[in-house]
């Protein structure tokens, strides 16, 4: 930092754009990696071994690229140590080119000579979404002026002067505060790619806990209860409000997307696997054998007992209590009331 000399090993020095940090986990892997690209490389094409790597610490300065999940485009990105710690070291800048937010969502590196060797546009499906999670593309430089606005917001000042605290009494918006160097104000100069100071150090970036709960979790049902229970915890945060966002652009459009699947599901041969676009008048296969739905009735509603105990507890508002409840009547309607749900007097009126 601030251009000295490297004479201590304790100094710090400052990743550069493209350098990244990856856990140890992730290093012993890509090692089994590059000893099948070699094997590949001399076995399958006649060409020399190009990674001979024998040790997890010969990784270092490899080229990888990060590709985020549901994106096309990998980044380059260079290797220059380990961490015990499942999370991926970066700069934001990196991260935002990739269209991450570094909140803790899932992410993805792989082998540049992988990507190359390895890749066809004939192993990508055909289906929606067929071309998602693929390098379609390979953008080998990172400029920060082309990341996301998230990442142009990022403080990079050595310390907070007091017109900035004097400023928090006022209640400005952020965008309005201009005394707090960010890496927006450096995007014309030279300064953008380097220099990104903070206020406090540290002894150690990580702490006693490898990997973050979420990734602990097993289904999503787990991982969204852990998040209202959080919600629960904190004053600042209003949990009702958190319920009515998950039930209205995550639960009521996936059981209403479910739904629709079902109605629109292909029926499939339990000996040959052929499928049916509609139930033939037959009943069964060409080949004779039984017909089965592809979408079951607990895919569809996989969601809903949740959605129930959600609207229930948590004060969401009328209408979102309703498309629930509306949405569980037409899952009866399909399929059937369960043996043992409770019955209304009406249900036995014609």
């Amino acid at each position: 930092m601030d251009g000295k000399p490297l004479i201590d090993p304790e100094q710090i020095v400052e990743l550069r754009m493209q350098d990244i940090i990856i856990p140890n986990e992730s290093g012993r892997y890509l090692t089994e990696v590059c000893k099948y690209l070699d094997i590949l490389l001399e076995k399958f094409y006649g060409k020399k071994p190009f990674y001979n790597i024998k040790k997890v610490e010969e990784l270092i300065g490899h080229l990888i690229i990060g590709l985020a999940p549901h994106t096309s485009v990998g980044i380059v990105g260079r290797i220059i140590g380990f961490t015990e710690t499942h999370v991926c070291f970066a700069t934001p800048i990196w991260h935002s080119a990739k269209r991450r937010d570094a909140d803790g969502d899932a992410d993805s590196i792989m082998l540049l000579m992988d990507s190359l060797l390895n890749f066809s546009r004939q192993f990508l499906s055909d289906k929606i979404g067929g071309l998602m999670d693929a390098p379609l593309l390979i953008q080998p430089l990172v400029l920060p002026q082309e990341s996301q606005p998230q990442a142009h917001n990022f403080e990079v000042s050595k310390i907070f002067p007091l017109s900035f605290f004097e400023s928090t009494s006022q209640e400005l918006q952020a965008t309005e505060v201009t005394s707090v160097d960010t890496i927006k104000s450096r995007l014309e100069k030279k300064e953008a790619f380097y220099g990104y100071h903070f206020t406090h150090s540290t002894s150690t970036l990580t702490t006693s806990k490898s990997r973050s709960a979420y990734s602990t979790l097993g289904s999503m049902l787990d991982k969204l209860d852990l998040q209202i229970r959080n919600a629960d915890l904190i004053n600042a945060v209003d949990t009702n409000k958190i319920v009515s966002y998950v039930v209205a652009t995550h639960l009521v459009p996936d059981i209403m997307g479910n739904l629709r699947a079902y109605g629109r599901q292909n029926f499939r041969c339990t000996a040959c696997s052929r499928t049916y676009r509609r139930m033939p008048l037959l009943q069964h296969c060409i080949c004779g054998n039984k017909l089965i739905q592809t979408i079951t009735r607990a895919s569809v509603e996989k969601y809903l007992k949740l959605a129930k105990r959600l609207v229930k507890k948590y004060d969401v508002g009328e209408y979102l209590k309703g498309r629930i409840y509306t949405l569980a009547d037409e899952i009866d309607l399909v399929f059937g009331r369960r043996k043992g749900d409770q019955l209304l007097l009406t249900d036995y009126t014609n």
